[in-house]
């Protein structure tokens, strides 16, 4: 149930109902085709077709992220020398990824997602910016292995995004 909005003059509370593609198919079957229902059922079977094309494009879009994201974590360990505080570079990093493409770090996109603390906020973005974050790992893994700092790639990176705006 949804509440009439704040502000609003009075009004009855909304029913929301959220189904499965079994379910609303099921439905569907049980109303009389009027021409609403058969809008309503035109439009649901189209989201249905468009959800799951979106969700195809997000698991290949996951899948080949993996390859430029092992390329950068291995070139952070194999070219930034040793020091104590190395493990950071990797938040530093990857919170650079996010942060050039979605103006966000990686803690501020799982907490507006409603990603639990430490979840791989990857099953969490969409195949576009899934995508854009995989090109950035690999434009970033070049430029470690170039034996850039971090401070030199990240102007690097910024100053690309802002050319190509």
């Amino acid at each position: 149930m949804r509440k009439p909005p704040t502000g609003s003059k009075g009004g009855r509370p909304e029913i929301i109902y959220r189904l499965n593609e079994e379910q609303a198919t099921l439905l569907m079957t049980y109303l009389k085709n009027t021409e609403q229902v058969r809008a309503f059922k035109k439009e649901l079977v189209r989201q249905f077709f468009a959800m799951r094309k979106e969700l195809t494009r997000r698991v290949i879009a996951r899948e080949s992220r993996k390859p430029p994201r092992r390329t950068m974590t291995d070139a952070i360990r194999d070219c930034i020398p040793d020091s104590p505080h190395k493990s950071m570079m990797y938040k530093n990093y990857t919170d650079l990824v996010y942060r050039t493409a979605f103006g966000k770090t990686a803690a501020q996109l799982r907490k507006e997602r409603g990603a639990p603390k430490g979840a791989n906020l990857t099953e969490y973005l969409t195949a576009e910016e899934n995508t854009a974050a995989a090109k950035l790992e690999g434009q970033i893994s070049v430029l470690i292995e170039c034996g850039m700092d971090y401070q030199s790639i990240k102007a690097v990176i910024q100053h690309r995004l802002k050319a190509s705006a």
